[in-house]
């Protein structure tokens, strides 16, 4: 807990300077009470705690002193302190590349700058993209590649509720981005990466071959690449949701499911060892090379690396003769992986993982005491099912806080699709491994297992998922709400498990609060009326109109009907002012529809809504336009420039009079810097959405 504290108290310091300071100066104090908890003239008994106090200390500072070590924009190396914009990078590709319909991705390191003719070492990390191209040959893992093109921070979300993208790449230590042209690089070196990763990432590749010859639908390859060696990026984001909505998710990560069954499965197959003398250790060391073997095949994620850990340490415990605590095997996992790389606990998924297996572990024997069937088949369920309500309770408000989603099937959804992903598991693992014979049509047949196994899995799931009723969307709180809840869900829970009044009256007492502050935010949030101008691309401005508790979007055809492109752009804003999923309406804003009773009117140039005009002036449009267009009565409270049309502020000053010109992502720089000199001039607000992200027009 104070390794802990201390990785989270250094990921929230303002003054990454201030850390090396701290950490060795809380050493320094640790290392003090332990020394005079030991001093021979002292009573050790009475005085013994400071020792405990003092190793607190210095694993307090540790967690602290490991997140300044691990972090590479710290370093005084770190690439984007040193970089001109002349100078050029060397970069080794780390991970085969994503190749996309529209996009090649890759993740890389950096290892040196040039600059002036001169070479000097550098650290860091990048996303590269490149420029499709069929006639240019792309790296491979371990290449090295130079560099000549102008390297971008990576930015945080500009919209209210967005997705945070420049906070999930730093948990990776990842801060910038590189788009490449044809011309802006070329490979100075191949195959000098590690050659233990090289063989990984090339039985990767051929078992990714072989699934895309045996398997010929989309959702089916992405799931059983996702099952047999941890590789997601090929699921289609239907398939994703889908599962999401069911509370089944979990199944498509390789994580304790699938290291259970392989390690029962080699229990097995090695059994025959324990018969020699010193079998039972050969089998327990080939099991442990085995097991670890594939959990670098998957690419050791969290959830992999914290089974494997656990697997290993409770396996070790058992043929050695030792007792194994689980809750000590946990946080021993959870201490390694910290130790390795203290960023893992700012990542959903290393959180989930822990969270979910320490809940289960606590929660699903007391669960699962409350009925003893006596037959076996009925009783194995039950079990199974008490695992699954465990997991859901202890993970209910970390899920709704990056989700915003409550599964109502989750229980018989898990209960049906846990048994039938162990078919799909099996019939992965004899896949993969009936590629080591040489015989084309056993491949033939366990492709067609696979296969099948997957659809059914897949047709299982969207049936639960299409029920009525089967998710609740759109559910939100806070981190601190999230605290809250723990605290309502704990004592409520120990209090029933034990029959304890006054765990009982806290958890309710907690709960009395929680739901007042959520009902005064509600109430807050619900009230007020806003209108909000985004720019989230250069395609796509969007204007959404808060009323009460309904959000209408207003943006052209491509963005309105996109679904992907509301929930990330959109549906995190609608989330945090408790506005439902059917209360979100989108508007193609070149469609009028006079027959729907909007609480505000609209076309193609202009919004009204209660006292505040908006006029819309689209790429194409020119003064002439806008004269011919609009009523000439209007005053505007908002102008807003979409690309760049042919409008000179001054004039239209004249004649509409406006308060607030708004300039989207897609204008010409010249332009905008004229817009900008012609709105002071008037004393005019502007505002630059490339800048200054986000506008909002709050309606008292």
């Amino acid at each position: 807990m104070p390794f802990l504290l201390g990785i989270i108290a250094a990921l929230s310091c303002i003054n990454p300077s201030y850390l090396f300071y701290s950490g060795f100066g809380l050493s320094l104090f640790g290392i003090i009470l332990i020394g005079f908890s030991r001093f021979k003239d002292i009573d050790k008994y009475r005085f013994r705690w400071l020792g405990g106090f003092g190793i607190s200390f210095i694993l307090l500072a540790l967690g602290i002193l490991n997140v300044g070590i691990s972090k590479l924009d710290l370093r005084p190396d770190f690439f984007a302190k040193n970089l001109k914009a002349t100078d050029k990078i060397t970069v080794q590709i780390t991970e085969p590349l994503q190749v996309k319909e529209n996009s090649v991705r890759a993740l890389a390191k950096v290892y040196t700058i040039e600059s002036n003719g001169y070479l000097k070492s550098a650290s860091g990390k990048l996303i590269l993209y490149f420029q499709k191209d069929s006639g240019k040959i792309y790296p491979s893992y371990g290449d090295l590649i130079s560099l000549g093109a102008e390297i971008n921070p990576l930015k945080p979300p500009v919209n209210p509720g967005e997705f945070d993208y420049c906070r999930y790449m730093a948990s990776q230590n990842i801060y910038h981005s590189v788009f490449l042209k044809t011309n802006e690089w070329h490979i100075t070196a191949k195959n000098k990466g590690n050659r233990f990763w090289e063989i990984i990432y090339n039985i990767r590749l051929r078992l990714k071959s072989e699934i895309e010859q045996a398997l010929p639908g989309t959702e089916e390859k992405g799931i059983a690449e996702a099952l047999a060696f941890g590789d997601e990026s090929d699921i289609p984001n239907e398939i994703m949701t889908e599962y999401a909505g069911t509370g089944t998710l979990h199944i498509l990560s390789v994580s304790g499911l699938h290291v259970a069954v392989i390690l029962i499965a080699l229990n097995w197959l090695f059994s025959f060892l324990t018969r020699i003398k010193y079998g039972k250790y050969i089998r327990l060391v080939i099991i442990l090379i085995l097991i670890w073997a594939y959990a670098f095949l998957t690419g050791f994620s969290p959830p992999i690396a914290r089974s494997v850990i656990m697997f290993s340490l409770v396996y070790l415990g058992i043929h050695t003769g030792r007792q194994t605590n689980i809750y000590n095997s946990i946080c021993g996992a959870a201490f390694i992986l910290l130790l390795i790389d203290p960023l893992l606990i700012m990542q959903a998924g290393f959180q989930l993982s822990f969270i979910a297996l320490t809940g289960i572990v606590w929660l699903q024997p007391r669960v699962s005491v409350l009925w003893n069937p006596s037959n076996k088949f009925i009783k194995s369920t039950w079990e199974l099912a008490a695992a699954s309500i465990a997991a859901q309770i202890i993970t209910l408000p970390i899920s709704i806080l990056y989700f915003n989603q409550l599964s109502i099937y989750f229980l018989p959804a898990n209960l049906i699709v846990i048994p039938a992903s162990f078919v799909v598991l099996g019939a992965g693992i004899a896949f993969v491994f009936a590629q080591l014979l040489p015989i084309a049509w056993i491949h033939f047949i366990m492709g067609k297992i696979l296969f099948v196994s997957i659809y059914g899995l897949n047709k299982i799931v969207q049936f639960i998922n299409h029920l009525p009723g089967a998710n609740w969307q759109g559910l939100y709180i806070n981190w601190a709400g999230a605290g809250l809840l723990y605290i309502v869900i704990i004592f409520i829970t120990i209090s029933l498990i034990e029959k304890n009044k006054k765990h009982l009256i806290v958890g309710l007492v907690s709960a009395l609060v929680f739901l007042f502050v959520r009902n005064y935010d509600i109430g807050t949030k619900t009230r007020c009326d806003e209108i909000n101008v985004l720019a989230v691309s250069k395609q796509h401005v969007i204007v959404t109109v808060k009323d009460k508790n309904r959000l209408f979007v207003f943006s052209d055809s491509s963005f309105v009907f996109d679904k992907q492109q509301l929930k990330y752009h959109v549906f995190g804003y609608a989330w945090q002012n408790y506005i439902r999923p059917h209360d979100i309406i989108p508007i193609d804003i070149n469609v009028v529809n006079n027959k729907v009773n909007y609480p505000f009117s609209f076309n193609k140039f202009m919004i009204s809504f209660n006292d505040k005009k908006i006029l819309i002036i689209g790429p194409e449009m020119n003064s002439r336009d806008i004269l011919s267009n609009v009523n000439n009565k209007f005053d505007f409270d908002i102008v807003v420039l979409n690309g760049n049309p042919d409008i000179a502020l001054n004039l239209l000053y004249k004649k509409y009079p406006f308060k607030h010109v708004i300039a989207a992502y897609g204008n010409d720089q010249k332009k905008t810097m004229a817009w900008e000199t012609q709105c002071l001039e008037n004393n005019i607000t502007f505002t630059n959405l490339r800048t200054d992200n986000y506008f909002n027009l709050p309606i008292l």
